[in-house]
């Protein structure tokens, strides 16, 4: 028995380290695969947040704050330093989340802009190839993914691999060179098209009869307590939306607000019919993103609320 027992132990140490090497190799080899892809800014954007331990506004959205904040203007205004998270929803509002615990301190401002949905069961859904194409090779943010959610991404290990294969580089908007990597600002001139716009482009946008999930209010109650264990304040404000996209009654999204301070607590600075813009401060095919002239009325109109609420001076 013990002969046995011995080797089953042998046999499972070592299928245990091979499958931790498959592992590490297809997640690390070759390096540097998806750099050029829009979705590998995520990396910057980290190591932003990491490494900034002066006081700091932190951003936790999808690309409505990647398109729509100016951070410069934002830091000159507030006299924080800022890490903006915002890159893509597809992320999914837990990631961001996640991402974002990882350096929070004493005197910080956490600011959660989620696009809206996030009440709702999607808020925990986690694009696996959008993910780990964002990680590529930088396994150690695979840390702030909770380990309930660590079976979706071995599985997705082979199809992984194969996206290596096949990916091209990306350029343009949607790729690593509309960005300056040292702040993780989208430096690249977005203008507006009249002729491109309509709602086969950029969708339509309607949260009639919202409601708040238990598990979503679950989470959200516990991230804020964390937040303020570690000596810094968290409130919710709106994204930027495009106003021809929204397809149900404004009082809605007043609903939603006042839904949200009631069961989760966060107080919510925004108004977010002030966040519904025209088509000319936004681009032709998307309904969270700002333009070049939309980014500065957006981080205007934010700068406004913060005062507003007394959160800076």
């Amino acid at each position: 028995m013990k002969d046995f027992l011995k080797y089953f132990g042998l046999t499972l140490l070592i299928t245990v380290i091979m499958f931790e090497g498959i592992t590490i190799g297809l997640l690390t080899y070759p390096k540097g695969v998806f750099h050029s892809s829009y979705q590998s800014l995520i990396q910057d954007k980290y190591r932003i947040l990491i490494e900034t331990n002066e006081p700091k506004i932190i951003i936790v959205s999808g690309s409505s704050s990647a398109f729509g904040l100016n951070q410069k203007m934002l830091e000159d205004s507030t006299g924080y330093k800022v890490a903006n998270l915002g890159l893509h929803a597809g992320f999914g509002h837990l990631f961001c989340s996640e991402l974002a615990k990882a350096n929070i301190n004493e005197g910080d401002i956490v600011l959660l802009g989620y696009e809206y949905g996030w009440n709702d069961n999607g808020f925990e859904n986690m694009d696996q190839s959008l993910i780990m194409s964002g990680i590529d090779d930088h396994v150690e943010m695979y840390t702030r993914i909770p380990i309930r959610k660590w079976p979706d991404f071995i599985g997705y290990l082979f199809k992984y691999a194969e996206m290596k294969f096949r990916y091209r580089d990306a350029n343009g908007i949607f790729s690593r060179e509309a960005f300056d990597s040292t702040t993780g600002q989208m430096t690249m001139v977005r203008g507006y098209n009249e002729d491109d716009y309509g709602t086969a482009a950029f969708g339509t946008m309607d949260i009639a009869d919202p409601v708040i999930t238990p598990e979503v209010e679950k989470y959200l109650k516990e991230f804020k307590a964390f937040v303020e264990k570690c000596g810094a304040e968290i409130y919710f404000i709106s994204p930027p939306i495009l106003a021809e996209s929204i397809a149900c009654d404004y009082v809605e999204f007043n609903k939603l607000k006042e839904m949200e301070e009631a069961q989760i607590g966060i107080p919510y600075i925004s108004n977010p019919t002030d966040y519904f813009f025209p088509c000319e401060l936004m681009v032709s095919d998307a309904t969270y993103h700002c333009n070049t002239k939309g980014e500065m009325v957006r981080t205007s109109l934010l700068i406004a609320d913060l005062k507003r609420a007394g959160i800076i001076q």
